[in-house]
């Protein structure tokens, strides 16, 4: 029965749409070679980063990957760009200070169940938790190795955050930042997007999350 059905797709001939004519086994052919031609997807999303879970960094995974990430960001235009200029300066930091910025550190966003939280309040909470609150090299090499587990940067400089509240962290200056998020307030944000205030300890946050991290850990 094979036989035949092969024999038969070499005598069936088949027009194109330009009006070329080719038999049915060289049409297969092609469209094989096609689909071997077609790249695959060498990214997929590893891990994502989630409310209540620790997200790993690992900067020995950014180091090798980081041409790519580079490549990346550039063809992302100004805004990508811009976001690889904002990385080549973490890093620069965080090779500097290596007991600050190990090569494993995990960060964890809490889940917002309260009514309000002062910022002294919420950098206890991360210090409880963790090592501290998240700083912008942090946040960086978030962003770096959300890159390396697959998840589009356009993604990251053009579409809004998914995450449901924008993070609180600790700026290296001692101020306070806000990052990302903000769905849950419909305070829409890129997940690239840093602001930055002054630090006020009493300042009652009602709509935003503590951003914690560890270097030590299981």
């Amino acid at each position: 029965m094979l036989k035949v059905l092969i024999e038969m797709s070499e005598n069936i001939q088949v027009q194109l749409s330009n009006g070329r004519m080719m038999t049915l086994k060289d049409l297969v052919m092609d469209y094989e070679r096609l689909l071997k031609k077609v790249p695959k997807d060498d990214n997929p999303i590893i891990s994502k980063l989630k409310v209540g879970e620790w997200f790993r960094i690992d900067r020995e995974i950014i180091a090798k990957k980081m041409e790519e990430i580079h490549y990346k960001c550039n063809e992302a235009g100004e805004a990508g760009q811009s976001l690889w200029k904002s990385f080549e300066e973490s890093n620069k930091i965080a090779d500097k200070n290596p007991d600050q910025y190990p090569n494993l550190m995990e960060t964890y966003i809490f889940e917002h169940n309260w009514e309000y939280k002062t910022e002294q309040e919420m950098r206890n909470m991360c210090k409880e938790l963790g090592d501290g609150m998240c700083d912008e090299i942090i946040c960086d090499l978030e962003l770096q190795m959300r890159i390396c587990n697959g998840e589009n940067i356009n993604d990251l400089i053009r579409n809004f955050d998914e995450l449901p509240c924008v993070r609180v962290i600790e700026l290296r200056n001692g101020g306070t930042g806000y990052f990302g998020g903000g769905v849950d307030s419909k305070s829409y944000h890129l997940p690239a997007v840093l602001r930055k205030f002054n630090f006020d300890p009493f300042f009652k946050n009602q709509y935003h999350t503590p951003y914690a991290f560890r270097r030590n850990f299981n």
